[in-house]
């Protein structure tokens, strides 16, 4: 009866949400900042949760107040059409982007599953461009098979193995619990010399992406139109918070924790630590993760769990985006069988991405991190928009934000502001260089 139920808070919106934050991308921030800095930024994991769980039920109780109504329409209406049109500007080929970096990662952790050569086959556009389509033509499979309710647990499965399979390379890191400790303690460590140069690591460029990787305007977007596809409303909001808190919340915080403490302890040791940034590397060296007698799993469940994880954010990024664009022009946006607007919306924007995924020429990982960037810039927006319509009688009834909501919601719009005016210029220089 435990497990039962347990299943059946985990199935929902919130876990598909999840799944999709858990992404490459995610990966790359909580195994980096591991690898970089050891356990000293643990402490962010305690600050961003409690701001990730109320930032997402918010935008959960639009869709379930407004099922009828789409999240880009409630922005036209309530506040303006031009704001609506400028947040699809903004997220569409941000969107796009990261589709093409998860595939980009899809493919990198399949060559490291299967032991090729990664560096001579990704750089053969013959193996690369139809390998890319194949993977994107899977996903589509998946996503079309049964609809909406399939696309739930199936997305609830591959979190659940996600987590189990970063669980599996950090156990071994948990003997550090002495060391681990003091990481909750908010400290800001000191900037890592990288080798062979005069550049440096810089804590906070760890933190943004931290805090980019679980707070994403797909997140704060994308949950109405889910919560609204699921069957939400008014009488789910206690079942919607509860599933927020165990899947953001609860699942995705112990995620983001193993991830870390698996970079700290495999990666952190090694002299050349500062340097890591391609995935193919982390992989190869966290045979340490493990006991010596199974080392050898280390590097495939680490690739095993990049590759779910890639392909659960390319669906919510493409499905996010589908959801926006239908929704801008008018059109029928639900996630059905008998949609076809969405179908084909979405295979073409999954095999676009797909097709050119092989020709941008930065590391995997790198380009997801380098979006969570732009992500940054455009977040504070969505946070504003997400304040006045929680609080805007006409949408949410009786159920308009209360002290503590608006709190943590004020908390989240200041910290992305500041966090995008600090950044932005940075990340502007490294995408145009």
């Amino acid at each position: 009866m435990l497990l039962a139920r347990l299943l059946r808070d985990l199935v929902g919106p919130a876990a598909v949400m999840a799944a999709g934050t858990m992404g490459a991308g995610a990966i790359a921030s909580f195994l980096l900042a591991g690898a970089w800095f050891r356990y000293e930024l643990l402490w962010v994991l305690l600050l961003m949760l409690p701001l990730f769980v109320a930032s997402a039920d918010s935008a959960s109780r639009l869709g379930a107040l407004n099922p009828h109504t789409g999240m880009l329409s409630l922005v036209g209406r309530w506040l303006h059409p031009a704001l609506a049109w400028l947040i699809l500007l903004l997220v569409v080929p941000v969107h796009f982007l990261v589709s093409m970096g998860q595939l980009s990662v899809m493919s990198s952790a399949l060559f490291s599953l299967t032991g090729l050569n990664e560096s001579a086959l990704a750089q053969d556009l013959r193996v690369a461009v139809p390998l890319s389509v194949t993977l994107a033509a899977a996903v589509l499979w998946l996503v079309f098979s049964r609809g909406y309710e399939r696309l739930q647990r199936v997305m609830t499965l591959l979190m659940v193995l996600m987590f189990l399979c970063f669980l599996i390379v950090a156990l071994r890191g948990l003997s550090e619990w002495r060391a681990i400790l003091p990481g909750f303690v908010p400290t800001l460590p000191a900037d890592l010399p990288l080798p062979g140069g005069n550049s440096v690591r810089v804590a906070s460029t760890s933190i943004i992406a931290m805090v980019g990787a679980a707070i994403a305007p797909a997140a704060l977007l994308g949950l109405p139109y889910l919560c609204a596809d699921a069957g939400a409303d008014s009488h789910q909001l206690r079942q919607a918070l509860r599933q927020s808190v165990l899947n953001l919340g609860v699942i995705f915080g112990a995620y983001a924790f193993f991830v870390l403490v698996a970079g700290a302890f495999a990666l952190h040791p090694l002299p050349e630590h500062a340097g890591f940034e391609d995935v193919g590397q982390a992989a190869g060296v966290l045979r340490a993760a493990l006991p010596a007698a199974v080392a050898f799993l280390g590097p495939m469940i680490f690739s095993l769990g990049l590759f779910i994880a890639a392909m659960t954010t390319l669906v919510v990024a493409a499905q996010v985006t589908v959801y926006l664009m239908l929704d801008a022009f008018g059109k029928p946006w639900r996630f059905s069988a008998d949609n076809r607007g969405f179908h084909v919306l979405l295979a073409i924007f999954v095999l676009g991405a797909a097709a050119l995924a092989p020709l941008w020429s930065f590391p995997a990982l790198l380009k997801v991190i380098l979006l969570m960037g732009i992500n940054v810039v455009v977040i504070p927006l969505v946070y504003l928009i997400l304040i006045v319509l929680i609080n805007t009688p006409g949408v949410m009834l009786e159920h308009t934000a209360g002290r503590w909501r608006n709190a943590f919601l004020l908390t989240g719009l200041l910290l992305s502001l500041g966090l995008a005016v600090h950044k932005a210029p940075q990340y502007y220089h490294l995408l145009t260089a």
